[in-house]
């Protein structure tokens, strides 16, 4: 699971993050322009939760650009809760979707599927969060990954059901470094990996998106949030 994140890089380093590994990285809005209709002066950095307007890179396929896009972070959808349906109420409810495990997505038949096909991200982060401890005296840890100031995490995209433009992140099994952590993870990879990601077949990508190799260190640390 992943619910908070840090993206403390700005656009200036995302473009020489994404010029050094991959090749030009098109800013796809007009900042001042954004920040005026959300009547705000700057986008999250900092513990980004979802329904935030959060910048996710994305890849046109049919002019091989790269763009840095903004999108509301989860997914509105009509989601089946059976819990309710045992209670004689309506099992149909509006949910939005900010994490869509990857095991969901390949399953054969899946909506997801053809939303993984058609409208991959990524996230760019510096770091995540996660809540360790017994309940009700959990604290926040800030995990990176080590040497690897912007790193990216895999998502999906799609027009939710509020006509929002909006985006998912992937998560997968943990690896060994997370285990102890959390039962689940974001898929995470480097610059480069992240640009294949996008740009790979289908089924290429779905073969991409894994836990983190254990050979990456990771660093988790108390956060002050």
């Amino acid at each position: 699971m992943c619910g908070r994140y840090e993206n403390a890089a700005d656009d200036a380093a995302l473009q020489a993050e994404f010029e050094k590994h991959i090749g030009e990285l098109n800013i796809a809005y007009d900042l001042d322009e954004v920040l005026s209709d959300l009547k705000t002066d700057s986008l999250k950095k900092e513990n980004i939760a979802p329904t935030n307007i959060v910048k996710v890179i994305t890849f046109d396929k049919s002019t091989n650009v790269f763009k840095l896009e903004l999108r509301k972070w989860g997914i509105k959808s009509q989601v089946f809760d059976p819990s309710r349906a045992a209670k004689g109420k309506d099992p149909m409810i509006e949910k939005d979707i900010f994490n869509s495990k990857i095991e969901t997505i390949l399953k054969k038949g899946s909506k997801w599927k053809k939303i993984f096909d058609e409208g991959r991200c990524i996230f760019p982060m510096t770091a995540f969060y996660e809540w360790t401890g017994e309940k009700g005296k959990k604290v926040p840890q800030r995990i990176s990954v080590q040497r690897t100031p912007i790193f990216f995490a895999g998502g999906v995209m799609k027009t939710g059901i509020d006509k929002r433009d909006s985006a998912s992140i992937i998560t997968c099994e943990p690896n060994t470094f997370m285990k102890a952590i959390h039962t689940r993870m974001p898929v995470l990879m480097k610059t480069k990996s992240a640009g294949e990601f996008l740009t790979a077949a289908d089924e290429v990508a779905g073969k991409m998106a894994e836990p983190l190799d254990d050979e990456v260190k990771m660093k988790s640390e108390k956060a002050a949030i």
